[in-house]
């Protein structure tokens, strides 16, 4: 019998579809779930984190997703970067995978609850800055492509 990874309970409450590409995603990649690890595991030093520039957020959020239009971009692109320059991304931590590949891990206050525990994102990149995948426990993080994994997106692009 093949032995089941543990699951946070973010991932258990995904339907079958989502926990199934939540599952390879982080099983080929990280190896475990990323919403189970701690903060010790990761590194605050901005020099590990990987290239991300302007051009590989776009090609994420925009063509690989497909979840955005270039005008919902716009939109969009501008209210994770207002989430960005208002200071809401803290505790953005890397750790080094295999391959040269990155899982950066940030907190993300809600848009309209700011009292509410932050949100959780990490995304998974190449060191050269494409970005693979990110993931984010907001109603709108299935579509892995919402405001707040933008707003990480743009906090690494500062670094």
């Amino acid at each position: 019998m093949e032995e089941t990874a543990e699951e946070s309970p973010h991932c258990m409450s995904l339907d079958s579809v989502s926990k199934q590409r939540y599952t390879d995603l982080t099983n080929k990649y990280v190896g475990r779930d990323p919403y189970l690890m701690k903060m010790s595991e990761f590194t605050p030093e901005l020099t590990a984190l990987p290239r991300i520039e302007s051009v590989d957020i776009t090609n994420y959020l925009v063509l690989q997703t497909s979840f955005y239009t270039k005008q919902q971009m716009k939109k969009s692109g501008l209210e994770a970067y207002n989430f960005f320059v208002s200071g809401w991304v803290h505790n953005l931590g890397t750790k080094r995978l295999r391959d040269d590949y990155r899982l950066v891990f940030a907190m993300v206050n809600h848009s309209q609850r700011s009292s509410e525990t932050p949100l959780k994102t990490w995304i998974i990149s190449k060191e050269d800055g494409e970005v693979i995948a990110a993931h984010c426990n907001c109603m709108a993080g299935l579509s892995e492509s919402c405001s707040h994994v933008g707003a990480v997106l743009f906090s690494i692009e500062a670094g």
